[in-house]
C-alpha cells in the first residue's frame, strides 16, 4: 500500500474527523471511501458517455400503462391537422 501525504484546510480536516468519529471509522477510511466513490463517478459519466444514456426514471406502472398513457397524451397531434379531400 501507498502512502499519500496531504496538508488540508483546518476545516475539511475537522469535518473530516467528525465524519469519522460518527462513523466510528478511521480519517483513512472515510477519504478511501471518499476517493473510491468520486473516481467511479467518473467511471460512470465514462459509460454514460460512451453509450449516449442519459439517465433513467422509476416507474411502478406496467409496460401496458406508461404505453397507454403516452397514447393518451398524444391526442394534441391530431387536434391540429387538417382534414385533406
Amino acid at each position: 500500500m501507498t502512502k499519500l501525504i496531504v496538508e488540508l484546510p483546518e476545516e475539511l480536516h475537522k469535518e473530516l474527523k467528525k465524519t469519522a468519529a460518527l462513523s466510528h471509522r478511521t480519517i483513512k477510511n472515510v477519504v478511501t471511501d471518499l476517493v473510491e466513490e468520486y473516481i467511479s463517478r467518473g467511471e460512470q459519466k465514462e459509460a454514460i458517455k460512451e453509450t449516449g444514456l442519459c439517465g433513467k426514471w422509476e416507474d411502478t406502472r406496467t409496460p401496458e400503462a406508461i404505453i397507454a398513457d403516452i397514447k393518451a397524451h398524444r391526442n394534441w397531434l391530431r387536434k391540429g391537422r387538417r382534414k385533406v379531400a
